[in-house]
């Protein structure tokens, strides 16, 4: 049974499964080559039939993102029609009923009523693809990725959905067992902390929906006395009540459209990384008080979790390390970019599929044969040396410790945010020069911002506090280091607060990348490098051979690694 995911929204994407296994899941950004890019999927698609060697007549299913049109990037600060309606209302009704279940319904209702259906089975239609598409809730989407791919199977989880929104909600408590998950609570978009998170980030001056991470990464900047007053004024906007345990409220009185006026007025002679700190801080305080309500409300302590808020890794942190936590799965790249795989799930369930495999190995993107590659290479490197290498991992983790900084492309591209050794760049995370050297040759990142390590698993307790042995394949989790990550990783931790978000490597995983690492352990005795993501300043993760060269090509870096190939500047 082939089932297809269709996201049409921020990052979209699509998933394309057999009886519960993922073949392939594209995001449209890495074909386009436009970050972040929303809109209707159809190269991603014919990417993910190409690859697998589906034809689109074969499919079975089509589970589509969203019963609401999504709100696209481009168009972020432009909303539609229904948006302006939906934000006059807020306007002028009031707060109790914006609360209210009446109102979520009649969102829902309204914003339904305007989906494009009739646009997008067309669209289908003229790709070949013939039956007609499921269209599914947002946050229902979110919970079935984080109960149906959970590392704990099918038994019960609490799992629970935190995003900016999607149709019309921000988030929501479900008890997942077996093949069924039941709502017990959502909250309506007007109360969304991730809008609030988003909001800051714009007002700082940073992208919306893109430079979330940023304000995280800026937040261990500010002490704690200096950035007690915007904290005070923060605590205003939002509150956990007793007596509705299972929801946090909006107290401020405003809606998201209102934000940015009342930051101008309000937080005039606050200094940004105050600014910063006192929102991650609040962010924190509202989601570890919400979930520790709805494990006390449920009384299950196993938790899966997903939505983009849930990609802020030092909230996972906090989150992790409640005693109340017993076992903590978050889904990886838990943004609407993981929606399609939740879609192609329901559909799957839908027609009667009994199994989905948990998440392994999130592999999920093209690979490309040594033809392929060496006719690109062989084109479009002509001013640069090639060599031709037999054990190209052994050579690479050798060149890494010589000090080399060297970007990789092999084997089946990553999907989602984050770049695990595939689409790389890769260095020796000893020497701090090594940040510079990196944004100078290609990332140009803001100065406060981390990398991030790759630490082979049996190494994983020397470098990480990790008292209660979670396995972190995806950078998904932060975690407070110990003193010999501070000497062997510290180009690859916090700069100020020295904590990692780490990608812990096991050889059955990926093994060609692992043994970079063990190459790299044998010569220099150190168990992991610095590892982030192989594109151009603002460019999405390279794709094909030739984004790899021309990414090459249009930095500074030392050599790159394509295939069996080793390519360096002569």
């Amino acid at each position: 049974m082939f089932t297809l995911g269709i996201h049409d929204g921020h990052t979209a994407t699509a998933c394309l499964m057999k009886d519960g296994s993922i073949l392939a899941c594209i995001s449209e950004e890495r074909l386009n080559r436009i970050k972040e890019w929303g809109g209707f999927p159809e190269d991603a698609i014919l990417e993910c039939l190409r690859f697998s060697k589906i034809n689109p007549s074969e499919i079975d299913g089509v589970g589509m993102v969203g019963l609401i049109e999504p709100t696209l990037p481009q168009n972020y600060n432009q909303p539609s029609l229904l948006k302006k309606m939906f934000g006059i209302g807020t306007y002028v009704l009031p707060d109790s009923f914006l609360q209210s279940d009446l109102w979520l319904k009649g969102a829902k209702k309204v914003g339904s009523f305007f989906r494009n259906k009739k646009e997008i089975k067309g669209r289908l239609q003229k790709l070949g693809i013939k039956v007609e598409p499921t269209f599914y809730e947002h946050h229902f989407l979110h919970a079935v990725t984080a109960h149906f791919c959970s590392w704990f199977g099918t038994e019960k989880n609490l799992v629970i959905t935190c995003d900016g929104s999607g149709d019309a909600v921000c988030a929501s408590v479900n008890i997942g067992e077996g093949k069924k998950i039941k709502r017990v609570a959502e909250i309506s978009t007007y109360n969304s902390i991730g809008e609030f998170y988003t909001k800051i980030t714009q007002y700082l001056g940073m992208k919306p929906m893109s430079h979330e991470y940023k304000v995280m990464g800026l937040a261990p900047y500010a002490k704690e006395e200096h950035s007690k007053k915007t904290l005070e004024l923060f605590d205003q906007f939002f509150r956990v009540e007793n007596e509705s345990p299972l929801i946090f409220r909006n107290t401020s009185g405003y809606w998201k459209w209102q934000y940015i006026d009342v930051f101008r007025e309000k937080l005039f002679g606050h200094r940004f990384d105050n600014i910063a700190r006192a929102a991650q801080i609040l962010v924190e305080k509202i989601l570890v008080a919400w979930i520790l309500n709805c494990i006390r409300q449920t009384s299950i302590k196993t938790l899966a979790l997903s939505g983009g808020v849930f990609m802020n890794v030092k909230a996972n942190h906090l989150i992790l390390n409640l005693p109340e936590v017993e076992r903590l799965f978050i889904f990886p790249s838990c943004g609407d970019e993981s929606l399609p795989i939740g879609a192609a799930i329901a559909k799957g369930l839908e027609l009667g599929n009994d199994t989905i495999e948990p998440l392994g190995p999130i592999y999920f993107g093209q690979d490309f044969s040594e033809e392929e590659i060496e006719e690109v290479v062989r084109k479009e490197c002509r001013e640069f040396k090639v060599e031709e290498i037999e054990n190209i991992e052994e050579f690479v983790g050798s060149q890494i410790a010589r000090g080399k900084v060297v970007a990789r492309f092999s084997g089946r591209m990553e999907w989602g945010a984050r770049a695990l050794g595939n689409r790389s760049i890769l260095a020796d995370a000893r020497n701090r020069d090594v940040v510079m050297k990196i944004n100078e040759a290609i990332k140009n990142r803001d100065f406060w911002m981390p990398f991030a390590p790759s630490i082979l698993e049996e190494r994983a307790d020397e470098y990480l506090i990790n008292t209660k042995g979670y396995y972190s394949p995806y950078m998904i989790m932060a975690f407070q280091t110990k003193e010999k990550a501070k000497r062997d990783l510290i180009a690859a931790l916090h700069p100020y607060d020295f904590t990692a978000r780490p990608q812990v490597v096991r050889e059955n995983w990926n093994p060609p990348f692992f043994q970079i690492l063990k190459t790299f352990e044998n010569i220099t005795g150190i168990g992991g490098l610095l590892n982030t993501s192989f594109n151009l300043h603002g460019d999405s993760i390279v794709c094909m051979p030739q984004d790899a060269i021309y990414t090459f090509k249009n930095s500074a870096l030392d050599a790159l690694a394509i295939g069996n190939y080793y390519i360096s500047r002569k």
